[in-house]
Protein backbone atom coordinates (compact mmCIF):
# COMPACT_ATOMS: atom_id res chain seq x y z
CA UNK A 1 0.00 0.00 0.00
CA UNK A 2 1.33 3.37 -1.25
CA UNK A 3 -0.60 6.78 -0.03
CA UNK A 4 -0.22 9.61 -2.75
CA UNK A 5 -3.06 11.63 -2.13
CA UNK A 6 -5.07 13.76 0.31
CA UNK A 7 -8.64 15.37 0.01
CA UNK A 8 -12.02 16.69 0.36
CA UNK A 9 -11.46 17.48 4.57
CA UNK A 10 -14.56 17.45 6.19
CA UNK A 11 -15.54 18.54 9.53
CA UNK A 12 -19.12 18.07 11.79
CA UNK A 13 -20.48 18.86 15.43
CA UNK A 14 -20.69 16.31 16.81
CA UNK A 15 -24.17 15.47 19.89
CA UNK A 16 -21.58 12.99 22.18
CA UNK A 17 -24.84 12.06 24.00
CA UNK A 18 -26.11 10.36 20.97
CA UNK A 19 -22.95 9.63 18.83
CA UNK A 20 -25.02 12.04 15.89
CA UNK A 21 -23.37 14.89 14.19
CA UNK A 22 -24.93 17.74 12.38
CA UNK A 23 -23.92 21.09 10.54
CA UNK A 24 -20.98 19.41 8.64
CA UNK A 25 -18.88 21.51 6.26
CA UNK A 26 -16.12 21.19 3.92
CA UNK A 27 -12.90 22.68 5.80
CA UNK A 28 -11.36 24.07 2.69
CA UNK A 29 -9.11 21.97 0.68
CA UNK A 30 -6.73 19.40 2.21
CA UNK A 31 -3.40 20.41 2.41
CA UNK A 32 -1.92 17.98 5.29
CA UNK A 33 -3.23 16.09 8.05
CA UNK A 34 -1.16 13.53 10.28
CA UNK A 35 -3.08 11.19 13.01
CA UNK A 36 -0.62 9.81 15.64
CA UNK A 37 -1.93 7.25 18.00
CA UNK A 38 -0.73 7.47 21.76
CA UNK A 39 -1.09 4.61 24.10
CA UNK A 40 -0.69 3.02 27.80
CA UNK A 41 1.51 0.62 28.38
CA UNK A 42 1.48 -1.32 31.50
CA UNK A 43 4.33 -4.40 31.50
CA UNK A 44 4.57 -7.06 34.38
CA UNK A 45 7.55 -8.39 35.32
CA UNK A 46 7.63 -12.22 36.90
CA UNK A 47 10.48 -14.19 37.83
CA UNK A 48 13.53 -11.47 36.76
CA UNK A 49 11.33 -11.34 33.05
CA UNK A 50 8.65 -9.63 31.80
CA UNK A 51 5.81 -11.87 31.49
CA UNK A 52 2.83 -9.79 30.47
CA UNK A 53 2.37 -6.17 27.86
CA UNK A 54 -0.86 -4.43 28.24
CA UNK A 55 -1.90 -1.69 25.59
CA UNK A 56 -4.57 0.23 25.75
CA UNK A 57 -5.20 3.08 23.32
CA UNK A 58 -4.91 6.82 25.23
CA UNK A 59 -5.72 9.36 22.34
CA UNK A 60 -4.22 10.60 19.12
CA UNK A 61 -2.84 13.93 17.98
CA UNK A 62 -3.90 14.97 15.30
CA UNK A 63 -2.99 18.05 12.75
CA UNK A 64 -4.87 19.34 10.36
CA UNK A 65 -3.61 21.82 7.17
CA UNK A 66 -5.91 23.68 4.76
CA UNK A 67 -6.08 26.26 2.28
CA UNK A 68 -8.77 28.04 4.16
CA UNK A 69 -10.75 28.35 7.29
CA UNK A 70 -14.62 28.88 6.36
CA UNK A 71 -16.85 30.35 8.84
CA UNK A 72 -18.92 27.56 10.11
CA UNK A 73 -14.78 26.29 11.27
CA UNK A 74 -14.80 29.19 14.02
CA UNK A 75 -18.85 28.45 15.47
CA UNK A 76 -18.71 24.94 14.98
CA UNK A 77 -14.66 24.06 16.22
CA UNK A 78 -14.54 26.87 18.60
CA UNK A 79 -17.59 28.02 19.63
CA UNK A 80 -17.07 31.85 18.34
CA UNK A 81 -19.89 34.04 17.19
CA UNK A 82 -20.47 35.07 13.54
CA UNK A 83 -22.75 37.54 12.91
CA UNK A 84 -25.41 37.49 9.08
CA UNK A 85 -23.01 40.08 7.84
CA UNK A 86 -19.66 37.62 8.41
CA UNK A 87 -18.48 39.67 11.33
CA UNK A 88 -16.29 37.45 13.83
CA UNK A 89 -16.60 37.57 17.84
CA UNK A 90 -13.66 36.03 19.85
CA UNK A 91 -14.67 35.79 23.52
CA UNK A 92 -11.99 34.73 26.31
CA UNK A 93 -14.77 31.94 27.30
CA UNK A 94 -15.37 30.54 24.23
CA UNK A 95 -15.02 26.89 24.80
CA UNK A 96 -14.07 24.40 21.28
CA UNK A 97 -16.87 21.97 20.94
CA UNK A 98 -16.22 18.05 19.85
CA UNK A 99 -16.57 17.41 16.15
CA UNK A 100 -15.92 14.93 13.49
CA UNK A 101 -13.12 14.97 11.60
CA UNK A 102 -13.20 13.09 7.88
CA UNK A 103 -10.77 12.88 4.44
CA UNK A 104 -9.84 10.82 1.75
CA UNK A 105 -6.82 8.91 0.92
CA UNK A 106 -5.67 8.04 -2.29
CA UNK A 107 -3.90 4.85 -2.65
CA UNK A 108 -2.01 2.13 -4.68
CA UNK A 109 -3.09 -0.91 -4.63
CA UNK A 110 -1.49 -4.25 -6.64
CA UNK A 111 -1.24 -1.15 -9.07
CA UNK A 112 -4.71 0.28 -9.12
CA UNK A 113 -5.35 3.48 -8.23
CA UNK A 114 -8.28 3.55 -5.40
CA UNK A 115 -9.90 5.70 -2.58
CA UNK A 116 -10.51 5.35 0.96
CA UNK A 117 -12.35 7.54 3.56
CA UNK A 118 -11.51 7.60 7.17
CA UNK A 119 -13.23 9.43 9.85
CA UNK A 120 -12.67 10.52 13.47
CA UNK A 121 -15.42 10.19 15.47
CA UNK A 122 -14.45 12.25 18.45
CA UNK A 123 -12.02 15.20 17.84
CA UNK A 124 -11.55 18.95 20.11
CA UNK A 125 -9.26 20.94 17.78
CA UNK A 126 -6.85 24.30 18.80
CA UNK A 127 -6.67 27.40 17.12
CA UNK A 128 -3.43 27.59 15.66
CA UNK A 129 -1.24 30.52 15.29
CA UNK A 130 -2.37 33.35 12.67
CA UNK A 131 0.56 34.51 10.62
CA UNK A 132 0.54 37.42 8.09
CA UNK A 133 4.00 38.71 6.07
CA UNK A 134 4.27 41.25 4.13
CA UNK A 135 4.48 40.71 0.17
CA UNK A 136 8.02 41.25 -0.55
CA UNK A 137 10.02 40.20 -3.69
CA UNK A 138 8.78 36.47 -3.16
CA UNK A 139 5.53 35.10 -2.72
CA UNK A 140 5.12 33.06 0.13
CA UNK A 141 1.25 31.35 1.04
CA UNK A 142 0.56 31.44 4.51
CA UNK A 143 -2.03 28.79 5.63
CA UNK A 144 -4.09 27.71 8.51
CA UNK A 145 -2.36 24.98 10.61
CA UNK A 146 -4.78 22.97 13.51
CA UNK A 147 -3.94 20.33 15.99
CA UNK A 148 -5.89 18.51 18.44
CA UNK A 149 -6.55 15.84 19.87
CA UNK A 150 -8.68 12.56 19.06
CA UNK A 151 -10.79 10.16 21.89
CA UNK A 152 -13.00 7.39 21.77
CA UNK A 153 -16.28 7.84 22.02
CA UNK A 154 -18.87 5.83 24.44
CA UNK A 155 -18.89 2.45 21.92
CA UNK A 156 -14.95 2.69 22.71
CA UNK A 157 -14.39 3.69 18.92
CA UNK A 158 -11.93 6.72 17.64
CA UNK A 159 -11.83 5.77 14.04
CA UNK A 160 -13.47 4.12 11.46
CA UNK A 161 -11.95 3.70 7.80
CA UNK A 162 -14.37 3.03 4.83
CA UNK A 163 -14.26 0.23 2.20
CA UNK A 164 -12.05 0.96 -0.54
CA UNK A 165 -13.64 2.38 -4.06
CA UNK A 166 -13.14 3.51 -7.30
CA UNK A 167 -13.95 6.70 -7.39
CA UNK A 168 -13.18 9.46 -5.32
CA UNK A 169 -16.32 10.46 -5.17
CA UNK A 170 -18.15 7.32 -3.45
CA UNK A 171 -15.64 7.93 -0.61
CA UNK A 172 -17.03 11.49 -0.03
CA UNK A 173 -20.60 9.98 -0.43
CA UNK A 174 -19.48 7.96 2.45
CA UNK A 175 -18.06 10.64 4.57
CA UNK A 176 -21.37 12.73 3.58
CA UNK A 177 -23.71 9.59 5.08
CA UNK A 178 -21.51 9.57 8.22
CA UNK A 179 -22.03 12.93 9.01
CA UNK A 180 -25.80 12.82 8.02
CA UNK A 181 -25.41 15.74 4.96
CA UNK A 182 -27.10 13.30 2.67
CA UNK A 183 -29.82 10.64 3.21
CA UNK A 184 -29.25 6.99 2.47
CA UNK A 185 -31.54 4.77 0.95
CA UNK A 186 -33.51 1.74 3.07
CA UNK A 187 -31.77 -0.87 2.14
CA UNK A 188 -34.03 -3.71 0.22
CA UNK A 189 -36.17 -6.19 2.16
CA UNK A 190 -37.05 -9.83 0.94
CA UNK A 191 -40.70 -11.74 1.83
CA UNK A 192 -38.98 -14.68 2.56
CA UNK A 193 -36.11 -14.97 4.85
CA UNK A 194 -33.05 -16.91 4.52
CA UNK A 195 -32.48 -20.53 5.16
CA UNK A 196 -33.31 -24.34 4.14
CA UNK A 197 -36.13 -24.78 1.97
CA UNK A 198 -37.38 -28.24 0.51
CA UNK A 199 -39.51 -26.54 -2.59
CA UNK A 200 -38.61 -23.67 -4.78
CA UNK A 201 -39.28 -19.72 -3.21
CA UNK A 202 -41.11 -16.89 -4.42
CA UNK A 203 -39.23 -13.77 -3.34
CA UNK A 204 -40.02 -9.93 -3.45
CA UNK A 205 -38.63 -7.60 -2.85
CA UNK A 206 -39.27 -4.27 -1.19
CA UNK A 207 -37.67 -1.11 0.09
CA UNK A 208 -39.00 2.00 2.12
CA UNK A 209 -37.36 4.24 0.44
CA UNK A 210 -40.23 5.73 -2.11
CA UNK A 211 -39.14 6.12 -5.79
CA UNK A 212 -35.86 4.09 -5.19
CA UNK A 213 -34.56 1.48 -7.96
CA UNK A 214 -33.64 -1.86 -6.74
CA UNK A 215 -31.26 -4.05 -8.46
CA UNK A 216 -30.55 -7.75 -7.59
CA UNK A 217 -27.67 -10.73 -8.35
CA UNK A 218 -27.80 -14.64 -7.53
CA UNK A 219 -24.67 -15.26 -9.12
CA UNK A 220 -22.17 -13.94 -6.44
CA UNK A 221 -21.68 -10.78 -7.45
CA UNK A 222 -22.28 -7.58 -5.89
CA UNK A 223 -25.33 -5.50 -7.15
CA UNK A 224 -24.45 -1.63 -8.06
CA UNK A 225 -26.11 0.51 -10.10
CA UNK A 226 -24.24 -0.71 -13.44
CA UNK A 227 -24.25 -4.47 -11.92
CA UNK A 228 -27.47 -7.25 -11.53
CA UNK A 229 -31.01 -6.96 -12.82
CA UNK A 230 -33.54 -4.68 -12.20
CA UNK A 231 -36.06 -6.02 -9.77
CA UNK A 232 -39.89 -5.73 -11.26
CA UNK A 233 -41.07 -8.71 -10.48
CA UNK A 234 -41.21 -11.69 -8.09
CA UNK A 235 -37.99 -13.75 -7.89
CA UNK A 236 -38.07 -17.96 -8.01
CA UNK A 237 -35.33 -19.08 -6.17
CA UNK A 238 -35.38 -23.02 -7.32
CA UNK A 239 -31.87 -24.20 -6.67
CA UNK A 240 -29.17 -23.01 -3.45
CA UNK A 241 -28.08 -19.41 -4.25
CA UNK A 242 -27.35 -16.11 -2.42
CA UNK A 243 -29.70 -13.10 -3.20
CA UNK A 244 -28.23 -9.78 -2.79
CA UNK A 245 -29.97 -6.74 -3.36
CA UNK A 246 -29.65 -2.75 -3.21
CA UNK A 247 -31.42 0.55 -3.86
CA UNK A 248 -30.56 3.70 -4.97
CA UNK A 249 -32.25 6.72 -6.18
CA UNK A 250 -30.68 10.31 -7.77
CA UNK A 251 -29.49 12.33 -4.95
CA UNK A 252 -29.28 9.97 -2.15
CA UNK A 253 -26.39 7.84 -1.41
CA UNK A 254 -26.96 4.26 -2.02
CA UNK A 255 -28.55 1.28 0.57
CA UNK A 256 -26.29 -1.34 1.85
CA UNK A 257 -26.33 -4.30 0.50
CA UNK A 258 -29.06 -7.01 1.74
CA UNK A 259 -27.79 -10.36 1.60
CA UNK A 260 -30.26 -13.71 1.91
CA UNK A 261 -28.77 -17.32 1.41
CA UNK A 262 -31.12 -20.15 -0.09
CA UNK A 263 -30.79 -23.53 0.87
CA UNK A 264 -32.78 -25.75 -1.34
CA UNK A 265 -32.96 -29.47 -0.32
CA UNK A 266 -35.65 -30.50 -2.79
Amino acid sequence: MANFGLSKPWIAKLNPATNTYSDAFKCGKAISTAVTPNYNEAPLYADNQQTENVTEFKNANVSIGTDRLPSEAAMVMFGHTVAENGEESSKSKDEAGYIGYGFITAEQLDGVKKYRACVLLKVKMKEGEESFETKGDSIVFKTPSLSGTAIANEEGEWRIKSPYYATEAEADQWIQKKFGVVEQCATPEASVDGGTYTAEQTVTLSCATKGATIKYTTDGTTPSEENGTEYNNTISIAATAGLRAIAYKSGLVNSEVMTKEYFING
